[in-house]
């Protein structure tokens, strides 16, 4: 099966100086460091903090543990029979940590290439980590009953070489697993440059419902779960994005939760944050099964 090397595409939005683009054959968006070479592990290792493999400050760690539990018993919930999985952008390792002692995974292994993270998995929760991207790992004969990509396939420059590896290493029935930013949401179209889920530093990719059920059914999956919500993600990305909007700003909000430096504007702009969050929340849970919300989750079966 031919690979879409994206041969005819146009422009179908800018963001300042930043385009972006839309395969006219695959419908994949993406801005243009498609077109530039960078060091990713040198980019990521910026991404947790070395002392604590975390990246939020005020005690938002733990709650953070809290929502990977509760995607370590969605993911349980998708294939109960399931005996090994992999992750890839495991994180800090706090899910796979989760489904090998809750949820009777024997065989978890993440791929990470954060150097703070990838220690942190390896040290302090015991996890098999590797620290490869994963195109470049050889699995030989081994297959996985999950694989999963939480927030990580908007992070890579060829999302279908990535869904093409992971059909061959999946066992007969196992179910992949997919959770990304929604370039079709309500949030997206309304807020432009200041949606959340943009983020042109880390993110080169962007997807819609088409685009990636196009993609899955190329490489035979068969899509068991769809849906355009997260109580971990959704309420919390339209809110930050309007409050953005409003204050004409970056996400200092955002910004600030992660690494504690005030600005002016940030009163302001998190007032705005928990005045929009209940609001945000009741629009992402109405359209909850449209191609409209905010975050776009997948269960794909291996056809």
């Amino acid at each position: 099966m031919v690979e879409c090397s994206h041969p005819g595409f146009r422009e179908a939005r800018r963001f300042g100086d930043t385009p972006i683009y839309k395969c006219d054959i695959c419908g994949l968006f993406f801005n243009d460091k498609m077109n530039k070479n960078f060091d990713a592990k040198s980019l990521y290792n910026d991404y947790y903090k070395n002392e604590i493999g975390g990246r939020f400050s005020f005690g938002i760690e733990y709650l953070i543990r809290l929502f990977r539990f509760f995607r370590a018993f969605k993911i349980f919930t998708s294939y109960p029979g399931a005996k090994s999985i992999l992750d890839i952008g495991s994180g800090r390792g706090f899910k796979l940590y989760y489904l090998k002692k809750y949820f009777k995974i024997r065989k978890a292994v993440g791929i990470q290439i954060s150097k703070p993270a990838c220690e942190f998995s390896r040290e302090r929760l015991g996890l098999e980590i590797i620290d490869k991207d994963f195109l470049d790992v050889q699995f030989g004969e081994e297959k996985f009953d999950i694989v999963t990509m939480m927030h990580v396939l908007e992070h890579v420059f060829n999302p279908e070489k990535y869904v093409k590896k992971i059909h061959s290493i999946l066992s007969d029935g196992g179910r992949l697993v997919i959770e990304v930013p929604n370039f079709n949401s309500w949030s997206s179209v309304l807020t432009g440059k200041y949606w959340l889920g943009l983020d042109l530093r880390y993110h080169v990719s962007y997807f819609t419902v088409d685009s990636l059920d196009r993609l899955l059914k190329k490489y035979n999956f068969k899509i068991k779960v769809l849906h355009t919500f997260s109580l971990e993600y959704s309420a919390f990305h339209s809110a930050q994005s309007f409050s953005s909007l409003v204050t004409k700003t970056g996400h200092i909000f955002f910004n600030y939760i992660q690494k504690p430096e005030f600005s002016p504007m940030l009163i302001p702009q998190a007032l705005l944050f928990f005045a929009f969050l209940p609001f945000c929340f009741l629009i992402n849970l109405f359209l909850y099964f449209s191609e409209k919300g905010e975050i776009l989750f997948i269960v794909a079966e291996k056809d």
